[in-house]
Order: C-alpha cells, then sequence, then structure tokens
C-alpha cells in the first residue's frame, strides 16, 4: 500500500457514514473479541466497561462486544440470558454513547450441548467435560434436533430484546460457532432440511436473521460472514458459495456484512495462525473487486472492505 492510497483510505475511513438509517461517526470497528472481563455470571464488570469506554474515547466509531451468549454456560463470557444483567449492559451502551460511538452485541450459540456440559461442569467431573467436549465440537451440529434449534433461535432473540432494552444499537450474528457449523460443507452432514445444498445448510442462518427482524425490528443487523477458505478454517460457508449467501442475506433485510476467516471451531490455529504463519484472511476482499462479490447495498464502493481491513490490519493504529 503506498502513501497516497494510505492517506486517501485514512480520509474516508474517519468520514460518517449511514446504516440503517443510523448515522455512525467514522468507519472505524473495533471487532468482537472476548476479553475475559466480564463478572463469572456473564454480567459486564467494571474492567469490561473501562476497556470499551477506553476505546470510544480514543475515537471508535462502532464497537462489537464479542462472544454474547444467550444461556447460561461455563464459558467466561459475556452472557446476557437474563433480565437482570440488562443493567450492567445499559451502563457499558451509556459509557460508550457518550463519546459518540455505536455499541453492538455479537450473540452467538456454542457447538456443543450447554445443558450436559453445565451439569458436569457442576459436578466437577473435568474428564467427562473433556470428552464431552471434544465429541460435541464434531458432532453436536449433526445431532442436534430440529426442535432444539427452534428453541436457540428464541433465546437468541430473547438476547436481542434484553440488547435492545439496555440500549444496544446493533445485534451481530455470530456466522462461525454452531451457526457457522450448520453453514459448513466440512460439518454438516445432516440429512435433514438443515444438511445437504447450500440452501439447506444456511437455512438455520436465513431463519435466525429473519426472527430477529421480527423482535427487534427497529435495530441494525450486522452479519458476521465466516468463509472457509482453501487454506483455511471448517466452520463457515465456502469461499465460492459466499457471494450467494451474501445477497441472501440482503435479500432478509441485513444492513452490514462482517466478513471474516472462519471459525473458531475445533481448532483455533484455523482463524488465528501460529506466530510466522501469514494471515490469509483478507484474501476474500482483496482478489476481487466488490462489486462483482457482494450485493451493491451491503458494499458500497469502500465500505465493507474499510470495515474488514480494519480488523486484519489493525495493527495499522494511526488509522484507527
Amino acid at each position: 500500500m503506498n502513501n497516497t492510497t494510505t492517506k486517501i483510505s485514512a480520509m474516508k475511513i474517519l468520514q460518517p457514514i449511514i446504516i440503517g438509517g443510523v448515522i455512525f461517526k467514522n468507519r472505524t470497528m473495533f471487532p468482537p473479541l472476548t476479553t475475559g472481563y466480564e463478572d463469572k455470571d456473564g454480567n459486564i464488570s467494571s474492567q469490561s466497561r473501562a476497556f470499551y469506554t477506553r476505546l470510544a474515547k480514543g475515537g471508535t466509531g462502532y464497537i462489537v462486544l464479542g462472544d454474547v451468549a444467550p444461556v447460561r454456560s461455563f464459558a467466561p463470557t459475556p452472557k446476557l440470558f437474563d433480565d437482570s444483567q440488562i443493567d450492567s449492559f445499559r451502563l457499558l451502551a451509556d459509557n460508550v454513547h457518550a463519546y459518540g460511538a455505536k455499541l453492538g452485541v455479537q450473540i452467538f450459540y456454542p457447538e456443543y450441548d450447554v445443558n450436559v456440559l453445565n451439569a458436569l461442569f457442576a459436578a466437577g467431573e473435568m474428564n467427562k467435560v473433556r470428552t464431552q467436549l471434544n465429541h460435541d465440537m464434531q458432532h453436536f451440529v449433526n445431532e442436534v434436533s430440529e426442535d432444539a434449534l427452534m428453541d436457540i433461535i428464541d433465546k437468541m432473540c430473547a438476547c436481542a430484546v434484553r440488547a435492545q432494552k439496555a440500549g444496544v444499537d446493533v445485534i451481530q450474528v455470530h456466522g462461525d460457532r454452531l451457526v457457522g457449523a450448520l453453514c459448513s460443507t466440512q460439518m454438516n452432514t445432516r440429512t435433514d432440511k438443515f444438511g445437504g445444498s447450500l440452501e439447506n445448510r444456511t437455512r438455520f442462518a436465513l431463519m435466525l436473521v429473519e426472527a430477529l427482524k421480527k423482535v427487534v425490528p427497529d435495530m441494525i443487523i450486522d452479519y458476521k460472514l465466516s468463509v472457509v477458505t482453501p487454506e483455511r478454517g471448517k466452520g463457515g460457508v465456502d469461499e465460492i458459495d459466499a457471494p450467494e449467501f451474501a445477497q441472501w442475506l440482503e435479500a432478509a433485510n441485513v444492513d452490514m456484512l462482517h466478513v471474516g476467516q472462519a471459525n473458531h471451531t475445533g481448532n483455533m490455529a484455523d482463524t488465528i495462525p501460529p506466530m510466522g504463519v501469514q494471515l490469509t484472511a483478507s484474501l476474500l476482499i482483496s482478489q476481487v473487486p466488490l462489486s462483482k462479490r457482494f450485493p451493491s447495498r451491503l458494499a458500497p464502493q469502500g465500505v465493507l472492505s474499510i470495515l474488514t481491513w480494519v480488523r486484519v490490519y489493525c495493527k495499522m493504529a494511526r488509522l484507527i
């Protein structure tokens, strides 16, 4: 990237943008991640609140709180499964809004049987926890029943409603984890309406988006489009299918696409390469013009590439 391109990108990235009728003060995004700063019950702690508030104060326009669980689990992530947790999220939203930033929550569902693992964890059966988790990370996507999938959608929608009550601006659907595993050609071997063709494998994701649009119609819906490339990933759509799936998401009235490397599923090295291994997460964006790969409404000139570029090359702090 030459100096002229850098200067032009820097100028554009600091310009406001309107998404879903909402003005974002600039185009910088702090992507979803897990800090481990939250309380054990999933509430937003003072440490977590201070961390994200500093980002807003520093000028970030859009902050996404990663891995917000709609259920009680042993995993150390933010959780919003009960109304009693709304106030801690509201405090965070108020702090972020005070500096003009928008707040999103990335709602996910894990690719394992939460109830079974919670019971084993509570009983201190750690060997059984490891065995069950190892099994579920490979097979839960194919073993979970259709009724259970509908219940998961209900839980994720209830989480979104609580987020809206807390003053959150954006709901991001986590396209990795269970959602991504269902979309995957490598992980999904189901023979029902949620397996087989691309239409079937993405059915759950699209049903979830449709349900969210009904329960929180005034909120912006962001979708983390996790893409499996020849180099990396398992839990997401294959690169060749990503443009078509993106068009389906547009038809479902998704407001934003956060394109990223799959997958956070089974092997963290699929997403975060070991030291010394070259990153490949931007291939989908950089090789082909956006106008030929993604819907025009979701990818106006330069918008999607900037958001994803910030995610992959966030070390270039002078632009953030």
